[in-house]
């Protein structure tokens, strides 16, 4: 099974992503059950957000690690509004109550900040890592010269753990810069909606008959494929989100899914990276 380093963590190279669970009652009880299944397949990355339905996720998560807290890697965000240095606190600890938790695992800024200066946000999260409330810190979607920003202006006795950008084979620009400055600094790189648009591709379409040939040819599926080619540019941790268990299973055969080198090939030239920075995006 495929690793990443977080911190002094190995945690496994495909996790759980919870966008809009938490949205509407009904569903509840199958989020809770599908992460719990998840987490029995081996997928203890759980990854959150306050935002996510105004809380709802973290709170569907909450119920899911219940009695098995020691077995999950919690992953959780502030939004942008809340990146004061005070308010970086106040929103973990709401955060905490919704997750039933006392620490989180990785507590990362959601999106750079319009209101709040990146160093006062820094020192915010400097704060609640020193306070025990959060293990790692980090940041999300941050582009490689707003990367080394933060890595210059952060204080010292802490680090940068993780970065969380999109990223996927239609948007293949963390490659470009991104991971590889990753990889020197021992950052990981987290990959949300890891399989985007991949089934809105016509079957006729070639970049999807390529995938389909590779899966058959490991008898998987594409979307496994997928995920296989992200973590394999490492260091990378992919978050799908997904409630069947027949999804959650093609997400757990990623981890022990070896692509050729052929295979990559492959798939780069299906799927041609745009080597333009990932965009700076500040809410």
């Amino acid at each position: 099974m495929k690793t990443v380093r977080i911190g002094a963590d190995s945690v496994p190279a495909i996790g759980q992503g919870t966008y809009q669970m938490g949205s509407d009652p009904v569903s509840r009880g199958t989020e809770v059950a599908a992460l719990r299944y998840g987490i029995e397949q081996g997928l203890t990355l759980i990854d959150t957000a306050e935002m996510y339905a105004d809380g709802g996720a973290e709170q569907v998560v909450g119920e899911a690690v219940s009695g098995i807290r020691d077995r999950v890697f919690l992953v959780t965000k502030v939004w942008p509004p809340h990146m004061s240095a005070n308010g970086i606190r106040r929103a973990l600890e709401a955060s905490l109550r919704r997750l039933r938790v006392d620490q989180v695992d990785l507590y990362l800024l959601h999106w750079p900040s319009q209101e709040h200066p990146i160093q006062e946000s820094l020192e915010g999260l400097a704060a609640i890592h020193q306070a025990g409330l959060a293990r790692y810190v980090g940041i999300s979607n941050f582009p490689t010269p707003h990367l080394k920003e933060a890595m210059t202006l952060f204080p010292s006795g802490t680090a940068i753990a993780a970065d969380q950008v999109e990223y996927h084979l239609l948007n293949r620009r963390a490659e470009t810069a991104l991971i590889p400055y990753a990889r020197e600094r021992h950052v990981a790189i987290m990959a949300y909606s890891p399989v985007k648009d991949l089934r809105q591709l016509s079957s006729a379409d070639p970049r999807i008959q390529v995938l389909q040939g590779i899966a058959e040819h490991h008898g998987a599926t594409i979307e496994s494929v997928a995920l296989a080619y992200l973590i394999g540019a490492g260091p990378v941790v992919a978050i799908p989100k997904a409630v069947g268990r027949a999804h959650i299973d093609a997400n757990r055969a990623a981890l022990d899914l070896t692509l050729t080198e052929e295979d990559r090939r492959a798939i780069a030239a299906a799927f041609p990276r745009n080597d333009e920075e990932l965009p700076f995006h500040a809410l």
